[in-house]
C-alpha cells in the first residue's frame, strides 16, 4: 500500500526530530507500507497545485493525505488564500487524483488550533474554523475520510493546548504528533487492516 502525506510544513514535520514526525510515526507502525512525504514547509493550496501532477499524481498513491490551511489563512499578503480560493484548490486536486484513480482513498485533516497566547502565529483558530469547515464540506462531496484534528487537539489541549504546540504556538511538538499519530491512526485502521 503507497500512502502519500500531502501539505505543509505540518507534513515536514518543521521543528522536531525526523524520528518525531508522522511520516515516521506511520513508517514505525506499517513497516511494509511504501510511505512518501511531500510536505512542504510554508506551502499553500496555491503552491501545493502547482506540484501536485510531479509530487501526488506521478507516485500514484492508493491513499492521500490532505494537510492545508495553516498558511492559507495566515494573516498579511505572502501566503494568504480566501477560503474560496482553498477550496477551488482542493477540490481541483482531488479531482486530478480521482481522475487518474478513481480508487484513491483521500483523508482530508483539518489543521491543528494554534496558541494565541504567544506572538508568533500568524493565524487564529477563529481564521482557521472556516478552512476546517471547508474540509469537512470536500470530505462530503468527494466521499473521502474525514479527519477533524482541529476538534480532537482543542479537546485533547484544553486550556493546555501549549503542550502539543511548539514555542510558536503553531507547529507540532513531538507531542502534538503523538496524538496526530494516534488520531490519524484511527482512519488508517479503518481503511487497511493488517
Amino acid at each position: 500500500m503507497k500512502l502519500l502525506l500531502f501539505g505543509d510544513s505540518l507534513t515536514f514535520g518543521y521543528g522536531v526530530w525526523k524520528k518525531d514526525n508522522i511520516e515516521t510515526l506511520i513508517k514505525s507502525a506499517y513497516p511494509q507500507w511504501d510511505i512518501i512525504n511531500k510536505g512542504v514547509n510554508g506551502d499553500t493550496t496555491r503552491e501545493a497545485l502547482e506540484r501536485f501532477e510531479e509530487d501526488v499524481l506521478n507516485n500514484n498513491p492508493d491513499v492521500i493525505t490532505f494537510l492545508f490551511g495553516s498558511n492559507d489563512s495566515a494573516m498579511g499578503e505572502g501566503p494568504y488564500r480566501t477560503v474560496y480560493e482553498y477550496k477551488l484548490n482542493m477540490e481541483k486536486m482531488t479531482e486530478m487524483l480521482l481522475l487518474k484513480n478513481k480508487n484513491a482513498k483521500i483523508i482530508y485533516i483539518t489543521p491543528p488550533p494554534v496558541d494565541e497566547t504567544v506572538f508568533m502565529p500568524w493565524t487564529y483558530n477563529d481564521r482557521l474554523e472556516p478552512y476546517c469547515n471547508a474540509c469537512h464540506n470536500l470530505a462530503e462531496k468527494y466521499n473521502g475520510i474525514l479527519v477533524d484534528f482541529n476538534q480532537y487537539l482543542t479537546n485533547l489541549g484544553g486550556k493546555n493546548i501549549a503542550e502539543y504546540l511548539q514555542e510558536d504556538g503553531c507547529h507540532l511538538s513531538e507531542k502534538g504528533y503523538l496524538a496526530f499519530f494516534h488520531y490519524l491512526n484511527m482512519a488508517l485502521q479503518t481503511l487497511y487492516k493488517g
